[in-house]
């Protein structure tokens, strides 16, 4: 093997990209190497870039939702050998042939997906969970363990933003919990595919502007995707739920004397004992809560997937490897993408 690699840099703080070559990581105590064959691009991507936010040390690579193969077991590591076939959340280190995470937070891919299709979930399968599954004080506990027997059978529930990444994933686990009235707000060109989902009902986010958005009747949760949080509260019964993919967003809305349960969240499924904190002044707003979550994800997601039970993103693959990821970023921030995730191949950056 060569000891470099092609990767898309940040060589300075909110300096443009750079395309071009870096050493081939070696995993430490407890780490793998991962020869990254799919990576998934993430509205995130472009907040640490130009804001920042968890950030290794420069020259940076950044990239979050990874899909590969086991190249090599760094000591001490158990239960994966060179060859397997993983996907994993990180906070960076996507956008490059080569990387290295901890062992702990790989998640088995199965052989019924592509490693297009496993780099989809990292993120955002995983902040629909937390926000979801998760118990408190990190989620609203609709279901911890995972049960497969539709504990909220009957119920009643709205997705805002139901056709981003996020949103495509509630519906599924909305489903997943036994939900018979799932409403989602949505571009109208989604729905057939979002019924697909599992979705019941639907609103044309072109014909109702989200300041008069509501649902009636109300619904027992509301997952949001879009930081709409009044129109989530103005759509939820009281004594209901809103969970917010957005963990800055605040409702305008009294929901505390409506005995509203509000959860704002983070979609980690790993705490600070498997994930460094990073930046100046290093931070990684994870909690214990994650990990311990995120062993019972890291077991049971794969069966879902084996099942058919939850699909991942339609993709749409760039060219050129990560060269193609700027580009694309840019067009991500601009609101040029809809429906789908993009994926870069970064086997296939030119040396």
């Amino acid at each position: 093997m060569s000891e470099s690699q092609q990767a898309l840099i940040i060589p300075s703080p909110k300096a443009p990209y750079v395309v071009g070559p870096l050493p081939i990581p070696v995993p430490a105590q407890g780490e793998v190497r991962i020869k990254v064959m799919s990576v998934g691009l993430n509205p995130m991507n472009n907040m640490q870039h130009h804001m920042g936010l968890f950030m290794p040390e420069y020259p940076a690579v950044i990239g979050s939702d990874i899909a590969g193969v086991v190249d090599e077991v760094g000591e001490g590591v158990q239960g994966f050998k060179k060859g397997d076939e993983v996907f994993v959340q990180t906070m960076y280190g996507g956008f490059q042939q080569y990387t290295v995470v901890p062992a702990g937070t790989l998640i088995r891919k199965p052989k019924n997906i592509s490693f297009d299709e496993a780099a989809t979930f990292p993120i955002t399968f995983t902040t629909a969970c937390v926000g979801l599954f998760a118990p408190e004080p990190i989620g609203p506990g609709l279901n911890p363990t995972f049960s497969w027997d539709k504990p909220h059978k009957g119920e009643s529930a709205f997705v805002i933003g139901g056709g981003t990444s996020v949103g495509q994933f509630a519906v599924q686990l909305f489903k997943f919990l036994g939900f018979t009235r799932i409403v989602v707000y949505a571009s109208n060109s989604h729905f057939d595919y979002l019924k697909e989902l599992g979705a019941t009902e639907f609103i044309d986010r072109k014909d109702v502007p989200v300041e008069n958005l509501v649902v009636k009747p109300p619904v027992k949760v509301v997952y949001d995707c879009a930081g709409s949080l009044d129109a989530a509260v103005d759509s939820v019964v009281d004594g209901g739920i809103v969970s917010t993919a957005n963990p800055r967003a605040k409702p305008t809305r009294d929901y505390a004397a409506r005995k509203i349960t509000f959860n704002s969240h983070f979609g980690f499924y790993a705490g600070p004992e498997l994930m460094k904190p990073l930046g100046d002044p290093a931070h990684y707003p994870s909690r214990p809560e994650h990990t311990e979550f995120g062993k019972i994800l890291i077991r049971e997601l794969p069966k879902l997937i084996e099942q058919g039970l939850v699909v991942g993103n339609r993709v749409e693959v760039l060219h050129n490897g990560v060269a193609g990821v700027p580009d694309a970023l840019d067009r991500l921030a601009a609101g040029g993408v809809s429906g789908v995730k993009l994926v870069a191949h970064p086997q296939e950056s030119v040396a």
